[in-house]
């Protein structure tokens, strides 16, 4: 299909080729724009004259369009994809998936972004604000208790905003995640029935038939019960989420705010040093809330464990201790990571166990070692915690100023309003800090795999059977490098093709170097025997002169 344009024909790929070219050209700009912000917020008289109101709004615009236009991307790369995979239906049901999933999604940031300008447009905020006042005078709790009054702001606005999103939470995972999950199930239960029907070969039609009747209304019935569980299992965990965030998160929020509302020279450093003694504190009871979310059992005795244990000890990884979780409930992907940071334990999915066989698992194992050798852990959290810094340095540069409440409809200056708007206004710096930090996290994936490789462990077959279907599916490369913290499977294959080929490379360098080595040490040899020869010829060559000299005297 040609597209006529001022007397110019161009194809849809030349036309979508001109658009890749113009916004490359503006998210350049956009990166330069918010380096340049940044600077400014040292600049105070720049702060008084900007229309806070206007430039937040603008900036969720221009993420809003470059989300969607990268989601667009992915559609048409996913449409044009055709797979070497001989087993095509499974890849195909896989594209559907993920074209659902991104169908989805732009469904969801559209309604998003629409109750988002809603929100800031009609003053929402305010009135929130203003109703959460009139609460606390009813109750007699007056404005010098502004730290509580703070909080019950924070948490009405947190509330507001999960109750939004919990129909496309339920969605996403309900409907898309688990019908892969229970399709999943479906093939494996079907290739079971089928190796029990081969082993029934005496058994008549009719009796065939009837089972395989029965066995359909179980599986529909199976798959009634699965989908009810996994919802109650979802609202059970929207519950305790809550009131975990509730519990740990008021008082931490409280000591915050109490800082933010007292004006003190370098108050942003005490606060970034506060928050970040909380995230290394928390980072290592990450396995104590885990286990309010995940069934843990340690992994029982036997050739699995003790080929674990004895690789950890090979590469010198300390274990604490292996567990398996049931993550099969939640997700239909197996995984394996390795938790806290003083006491190390591994941790393997229920299905990771199923599906991969122990040489695979202990690739697997090997890989997260790599992580722990290279201390990517400590530096992501230390990534997270420059990260956070910012953000609390910059939202002390506004928390005080006036004209920054009042560009939204406040008649006041308080610090959980402008923790709420400054949010919204950071979601620009935090999507090109969540860019440069994918960077950082994929090359710490690179590194694992090489770490892996090194050691001996076959990594590319271990992925391959992790991924199943969706094994040689390569999706676009900027959606890729704005929402993946991992290099997709395809570049990682290659990246282990290049790494194995490397040390190929290396081995037979170093076998030419041990034989040209041995070469020159037989040269050598030979040239000393040589030489020894000849001075044991001209030893004897003297000792005749002198014995003939001898006997004439």
């Amino acid at each position: 299909m040609k597209l006529s344009w001022y007397s110019c024909e161009f194809s849809k790929q030349q036309i979508l080729l001109k658009m890749m070219t113009i916004v490359e050209k503006a998210v350049w700009i956009w990166c330069a724009g918010v380096v340049l912000a940044m600077v400014a917020f040292n600049i105070t008289p720049l702060l008084e004259i900007v229309p806070w109101f206007h430039v937040t709004l603008g900036c969720n615009t221009f993420i809003f369009f470059l989300e969607l236009y990268l989601d667009i991307r992915q559609s048409f790369t996913m449409r044009q994809y055709r797979s070497p995979s001989a087993n095509w239906t499974d890849v195909q049901y896989h594209i559907e998936n993920i074209l659902g999933l991104l169908n989805f999604s732009r469904t969801e940031s559209t309604i998003g972004f629409i109750l988002e300008c809603i929100v800031l447009q009609t003053g929402v905020l305010p009135l929130l604000y203003h109703f959460n006042a009139k609460v606390f005078d009813r109750l007699g709790v007056t404005s010098s208790h502004e730290v509580t009054r703070g909080i019950s702001y924070l948490l009405l606005i947190s509330l507001a905003s999960s109750l939004i999103r919990l129909p496309f939470e339920m969605y996403r995972v309900g409907l898309v995640d688990r019908a892969d999950q229970i399709k999943q199930q479906e093939e494996k239960e079907q290739k079971e029935q089928q190796q029990q029907n081969e082993q029934k070969e005496e058994n008549k039609e009719e009796e065939k038939e009837e089972e395989e009747e029965d066995n359909k209304e179980n599986k529909q019935d199976m798959n009634r019960k699965k989908s009810n569980n996994w919802f109650r299992q979802l609202i059970i965990d929207q519950i305790k989420m809550f009131l975990v965030s509730l519990l740990i998160g008021c008082p931490l929020l409280a000591i915050t705010l109490a800082l933010f509302y007292r004006a003190f020279p370098y108050q942003w450093l005490f606060i970034i040093m506060f928050v970040s003694t909380v995230a290394l504190f928390f980072s290592d009871m990450y396995p104590s809330l885990a286990f309010l979310f995940n069934n843990f059992s340690v992994l029982e005795e036997g050739e699995l464990r003790s080929e674990i244990l004895e690789l950890a000890e090979k590469l010198g990884a300390p274990v604490h201790q292996i567990y398996t979780i049931d993550g099969s409930k939640r997700v239909s992907h197996s995984n394996a990571f390795l938790m806290g940071f003083w006491k190390s334990s591994f941790v393997l999915y229920d299905n990771l166990v199923k599906q991969l066989s122990t040489d695979e698992i202990l690739s697997i194992i090997c890989h997260e070692i790599g992580h722990h050798k290279f201390k990517h852990s400590f530096k992501h959290l230390a990534i997270q915690i420059i990260f956070l810094g910012n953000f609390i340095y910059l939202f002390s540069s506004v928390v005080n100023l006036e004209v920054f409440y009042t560009s939204f409809g406040f008649s006041r200056v308080d610090a959980s309003v402008g923790l709420v708007l400054f949010s919204y206004l950071y979601s620009t710096f935090a999507n090109l800090l969540r860019f440069v930090t994918n960077l950082i996290r994929r090359d710490f994936e690179y590194a694992a795999d090489r770490f892996a490789i090194v050691n001996g462990l076959q990594m590319k077959k271990a992925l391959l059977s992790m991924h199943g279907p969706g094994t040689y599916i390569k999706p676009d490369k900027y959606f890729s490098l704005y929402y993946y913290s991992h290099p997709s499977l395809m570049e990682r294959l290659d990246s282990i093709e290049l790494i194995t080929k490397s040390l190929e490379q290396q081995e037979k360098e170093k076998e030419k170097d041990g034989a040209n080595l041995m070469t020159n040490n037989n040269n050598n040899n030979n040239n000393n025997n040589n030489n020894n020869n000849n001075n044991n010829n001209n030893n004897t060559t003297n000792n005749t002169q002198q014995d003939i000299k001898d006997k004439v005297e």
